[in-house]
């Protein structure tokens, strides 16, 4: 398990299509971050340089979750993106894509939240009759979404300094 550096002032997560697991983790710690007053730059982006569209699938229960990602325009993965402080992968397909393209390692998403690591897997690698079972792939959206946002704050704490107590007095 590593830990991220505390000074972090930019965050990227990395998976396929940009469309769900990124997207979803990088809505998650921005709304984590906000809450707590932190103005951490959270972005995402997908390894494939492909017009992939957010599902409603995943859109409506993100909504329903409380993250509006109707604004949301999905990003190819660059090399300049990767000067973002914390980099990280949301599964170990990313991983591999990120160093063997780009020599880049980066973490997997669990690994960065503190825990051993645990690929977040895409529903094509997670659900074999993806295609069929409209049933199955919604389950398995909704775990994976509900995985990441309880995941978004232990992630926040992670990469946020806590308020200095002296100093949080002294401009009251």
């Amino acid at each position: 398990m590593t830990r991220p550096d505390r000074s972090v002032r930019r965050v990227l997560f990395v998976c396929t299509g940009n469309i769900f697991r990124s997207l979803t983790a990088e809505y998650a710690l921005r709304a984590e971050l906000l809450r707590i007053g932190s103005n951490i730059v959270v972005e995402s982006a997908g390894t494939e340089d492909f017009p992939h569209v957010v599902k409603p699938i995943v859109s409506n229960y993100l909504h329903a979750r409380g993250l509006d990602v109707r604004a949301h325009r999905r990003r190819t993965l660059t090399p300049a993106m990767l000067g973002a402080d914390l980099v990280v992968a949301m599964s170990t397909e990313h991983v591999t894509t990120l160093r063997d393209q780009f020599d880049y390692a980066a973490p997997l998403f669990t690994s960065a939240c503190g825990l051993n690591d645990e690929p977040l897997p895409d529903v094509d690698e997670a659900v074999a009759d993806h295609a069929s079972n409209p049933r199955a792939v919604e389950a398995h959206v909704r775990a994976t979404i509900d995985r990441i946002i309880e995941l978004a704050p232990r992630l926040a704490g992670r990469i946020t300094i806590p308020p200095d107590p002296v100093r949080h007095e002294a401009n009251r």
